[in-house]
């Protein structure tokens, strides 16, 4: 059993397996040289093999679709594409064919959910690229791709997929808004229920380039279930997850709704919790999302406080006041420190406070004083760090400048990486192969090494200097071959 398990593997994982085992690396470099030489041939020479098999593989599969490919289908002929997978570059010629509608198709390329035209990427390095996007600018992003994967990497690579995947992903969440919201369509859900979720949003300003206005808003909203303790007065949010768009506030509220939805059975969600600035643009959030309560951001609300009264003991009191649901009492006292303020900008920034304080006093009080709540239980305070991180860091702390497109694409980047859901998004795009064709292909490159393996060797391997007689060699094509021993 454990040997027709072992049958099954993917045949380049099996191959590094034999071929490592134990062998020296006289095969392809010299006895003397420093380290970073030895280094740089050996990776040479792995990330060559590498790609003899995958290249191998794929011809082959390309192969068994055309002999099973549906009527109507006339070949063409051959041309090559380029794959960037995690042993570098990859030329392989696939056919196309024309279709009765005179519509040219590549079926290797639609079944691996390759796009149309430019370098194709394995879903693997694609979910990694987008990965270092969203958290590293474009170019150091294809700077150290280049180094790991021996392989000069453009910039506009990078940036050319983070917009065909932002906009897909942004087309996917407006599509399932509009099912929801215009037709009464719940999208599929893990119907997941939970007593009691919290919901926080808030905005961060972003520098635009060639637009008629210099700032845009990126929307960043966070759903969490409650807190669990790490730590000594540390705490963590239990299943988190996060919504980022650039979109306008209207549409963002209804692609976040969609995407709990996504998640949740909102018919068994107790108690809703909502937090946020009081924006105009999140004056509908608890509405639309039936929260049982809404408060006021702590963090805004005592940084309106401080900055009209600094950052005094009166602030404070203040502060404690409105935190308990005080608001007459707390626009009574700033009332009397506008009368008293002779400054005029103190006067303003009291009179902003007294204004902001005014027209949120329903917000005001803690959750906890209302609702029941366990020991464990905490006021809402978490969007301030995950702007920061999700989108601040990303967007503005290093000078940066946005199309508004641009940036609502790499904001459904981030999101899908923070959920853990980017390598999925894009691996569905693939196509589930036909585990013939798959099995077919494999068995074609074992047959292949059995038939000459130092034909093979030589051919798709020449940076291995060495003669097919050699230990090494044997082994490493014996496991190839499928054989435990090859005798050569």
């Amino acid at each position: 059993m454990a040997r027709k398990q072992s049958k099954k593997r993917y045949i380049w994982s099996r191959f590094f397996y034999e071929s490592t085992n134990g062998f020296s690396c006289r095969f392809f470099i010299d006895a003397t040289g420093t380290l970073e030489e030895v280094e740089e041939k050996t990776a040479e020479a792995l990330f060559e093999v590498g790609r003899a098999i995958l290249k191998t593989y794929m011809e082959h599969l390309d192969e068994a679709f055309m002999k099973d490919r549906e009527k109507g289908l006339r070949h063409l002929g051959m041309r090559e594409r380029d794959v960037l997978t995690r042993f570098g570059v990859v030329r392989v010629k696939r056919r196309y064919y024309r279709d009765g509608e005179g519509n040219t198709r590549f079926l290797l390329d639609e079944a691996l959910g390759w796009d149309k035209g430019g370098m194709a990427m394995t879903p693997s390095v694609e979910a990694q690229a987008l990965k270092m996007c969203s958290e590293i600018s474009y170019r150091k992003s294809a700077e150290h791709l280049s180094f790991f994967l021996v392989e000069d990497i453009g910039h506009s690579l990078l940036h050319r997929r983070v917009q065909i995947r932002g906009s897909e992903r942004a087309e996917e969440k407006g599509r399932l808004a509009e099912e929801l919201f215009s037709w009464g369509v719940l999208p599929p859900s893990e119907r997941r229920e939970t007593q009691r979720l919290f919901m926080e949003a808030d905005g961060c300003m972003i520098s635009l380039q060639r637009e008629g206005r210099r700032k845009h808003e990126v929307k960043v909203g966070i759903s969490y279930e409650g807190w669990q303790r790490v730590g000594e007065e540390k705490w963590r949010t239990k299943n988190r997850r996060a919504c980022l768009s650039a979109a306008d506030g209207g549409a963002f509220l209804s692609q976040w709704s969609a995407d709990l939805a996504t998640v949740y059975d909102h018919a068994k969600v107790k108690e809703v919790i909502w937090s946020s600035d009081g924006a105009s643009w999140l004056a509908k959030g608890p509405g639309l999302f039936s929260c049982t309560h809404a408060q006021l951001d702590r963090f805004h609300l005592k940084r309106s406080l401080t900055r009209a009264l600094g950052f005094s003991s009166e602030a404070s009191r203040l502060f404690s006041l409105a935190c308990r649901g005080k608001a007459s009492e707390v626009v009574k006292e700033l009332e009397k420190h506008l009368e008293k303020a002779t400054d005029e900008r103190k006067r303003k920034r009291i009179a902003e406070a007294l204004s902001y304080i005014s027209s949120l006093s329903a917000w005001l009080s803690d959750w906890r004083k209302v609702l029941p709540a366990g020991e464990d239980d905490r006021s809402p305070g978490a969007i301030e760090s995950n702007v920061d991180k999700l989108a601040a860091d990303r967007f503005k702390k290093r000078g940066m400048s946005w199309r508004p497109q641009g940036a609502d694409h790499m904001c459904q980047i981030i999101e899908l990486k923070e959920n853990g859901e980017l390598p999925s998004f894009i691996s569905k795009r693939v196509k589930t192969a036909d585990a013939r064709k798959a099995q077919a292909a494999m068995a074609y490159l074992r047959k292949e090494v059995r038939r000459d393996p130092e034909a093979w060797l030589k051919k798709n391997m020449p940076l291995l200097q060495s003669r097919s007689g050699d230990p090494w060699v044997k082994e490493v094509l014996a496991g190839l071959a499928g054989y435990d021993k090859l005798a050569c």
